[in-house]
């Protein structure tokens, strides 16, 4: 929504432009069919219909459709160099200088899409022009979005909406600190970044590709549980959604055809029934137990292959959360030499996905979630009255602490991994710092190692 003001006695002249920086395909689809008269539909549909843009995707987006709508538009163009200027930047862009856009569109061209409104202000008097971008599947659906925003005061009451479903969100959980920073961080900030940049945006610090991450977005739902429950457990159907039939996962995929990899990546799986019982028993929502998902169906890996990247079909099995938990927790409890899980291609360091190649590592970390996760387990089965499960979990459980404490321990530390490498390797492997903090927030360790003393190399 931009405002603008007049202090004057004279009528004040203003535009106002919109630069609407787009994903690469919206773009390329964009400068693709302007030739096609695209655009001459697009400021017809504003002007008729307040419809702002109307995409003619390709593959899994087709037919859906983007919107930026205001008042009638005065000019346009998609040529981000005509609005910046070659000298410009999008703080002092080079159109503000000017009275029109030049209406350009082609395929040879930086993309942008650029809107000009001429408003005039009265003397003393206030102009509002009100700009709207999103998406539809269609543009039947984008125009009764529009009409629906259009109504006098919408777009303020909506902005008022979305401020009270913040404070709702944000404000479930409040912690106090000594630290107004950190109550700040954890209060608001933390969380708002765990649903809207890494749930909905699919973003991160250095994952900018749009895809979910099976872990990664499970990981955020333990976040968002407690004041967006709802939100916590569709990603947990979602996610279920992307396991094989054999109990492996994809590690990441794009929605919506679903193309991701599938790969020995290990820790995955083992979230699905932790982020499960964690949402449970937060919530009290068992419901959510019985909730059937598909599964996925594609050739399994070969022993040459650490992954294999595709969109695989889904399958006509389904099963259960509850069973997709339990699919998960037994392929995952295979183990090597000193009792403590195969690492495969990673164990949420992904890059230790050389470490375990041809089933030879042992990670360390992996049993000390996967050693919390059964145990939680377990109380969600002896909850649902499945004392048979309850039992299977608590008797891995016991056996893989054994494991853990025996082999895992120094004398100092607790170790990493188990890998044979080479003394320079070691060196390394003293820096991460990753191998006892999963043992202190599971709360499976001896209680007084939590102080232990220097760390030793951290590998075998």
């Amino acid at each position: 929504m931009n405002r603008d003001s007049s202090d004057g006695v004279n009528p004040q002249q203003t535009l106002n432009k919109a630069d609407v920086l787009l994903s690469r395909a919206d773009l390329e689809d964009v400068q693709k069919h302007a030739h096609r008269g695209v655009w001459t539909e697009v400021v017809k549909a504003i002007r008729d219909e307040r419809l702002g843009r109307r995409l003619r995707r390709t593959g899994g987006f087709r037919g859906r459709c983007s919107i930026a709508t205001d008042s009638p538009p005065h000019s346009f163009t998609t040529d981000r160099t005509e609005f910046l200027g070659r000298e410009g930047s999008p703080e002092r862009p080079a159109a503000l200088s000017r009275s029109r856009l030049s209406g350009r569109a082609g395929e040879l061209v930086d993309p942008c899409a650029a809107l000009m409104m001429p408003l005039e202000v009265a003397p003393g008097g206030q102009g509002e022009i009100v700009f709207l971008l999103g998406q539809e599947k269609d543009a039947h659906e984008a125009q009764r979005l529009i009409r629906a925003y259009a109504a006098p005061g919408r777009v303020q009451t909506a902005i008022e909406e979305v401020r009270a479903l913040w404070d709702r969100i944000l404000g479930t959980v409040q912690v106090r600190t000594p630290d107004p920073a950190m109550d700040l961080m954890l209060n608001r900030w933390l969380v708002y970044q765990a649903l809207a940049c890494r749930m909905w945006g699919r973003s991160a610090f250095y994952q900018s590709g749009g895809a979910f991450g099976f872990r990664d977005q499970l990981q955020d739902a333990m976040a968002v549980a407690y004041g967006a429950p709802e939100e916590a457990r569709a990603q947990i159907l979602r996610a279920a959604a992307r396991q094989f039939e054999e109990g492996d996962v994809q590690h990441w995929w794009h929605p919506p055809a679903g193309r991701g990899v599938r790969t020995r990546i290990t820790d995955d799986r083992v979230f699905l029934p932790l982020v499960v019982a964690h949402y449970v028993g937060v919530t009290g929502d068992t419901s959510l137990l019985d909730e059937r998902v598909p599964f996925l169906h594609a050739p399994v890996l070969r022993p040459d292959q650490e992954e294999d990247y595709g969109c695989p079909e889904v399958s006509p099995k389904h099963g259960s959360i509850y069973e997709h938990c339990e699919r998960a927790l037994e392929c995952s409890l295979e183990v090597g030499s000193h009792g403590l899980p195969l690492m495969g291609t990673g164990d949420w360091n992904d890059g230790m996905n050389k470490v375990g190649a041809k089933e030879k590592g042992e990670s360390i970390w992996n049993g000390w979630l996967l050693l919390a996760t059964l145990r939680e387990f377990a109380g969600l089965a002896e909850q649902r009255g499945d004392a048979a499960r309850a039992s299977w979990c608590r008797d891995r459980a016991d056996a893989l602490r054994v494991s853990l404490e025996e082999q895992a321990w120094d004398g100092r530390w607790y170790r990493r991994l188990f890998r044979r490498w080479n003394s320079a390797r070691l060196r390394e492997q003293r820096r991460v710092p990753d191998r006892f903090d999963r043992a202190v927030v599971g709360g499976n360790f001896r209680r007084r190692r939590s102080r232990a003393g220097p760390p030793g190399d951290g590998v075998s």
